[in-house]
C-alpha cells in the first residue's frame, strides 16, 4: 500500500489517494480517495482484491 497527496480547489481541502499495488502483476488492485484518516485506510482494506 502507498499514498499520494493532492488538493481540490484549495490546500485546506487536502485529499489523499491510498492504493494497493500488486508487484507481481505490476498493477494497482484497489484504491480509495479521501481524507488522510484511519477510516479512509479501512475503506481500502475492506475492498475485494484480485477478483
Amino acid at each position: 500500500m502507498d499514498e499520494q497527496w493532492g488538493y481540490v480547489g484549495a490546500k485546506s481541502r487536502q485529499r489523499w489517494l491510498f492504493y494497493a499495488y500488486d508487484r507481481m502483476r505490476r498493477t494497482v488492485v484497489a484504491h480509495v480517495f479521501g481524507e488522510r484518516t484511519l477510516a479512509t485506510l479501512e475503506r481500502l482494506l475492506e475492498l475485494p482484491v484480485g477478483i
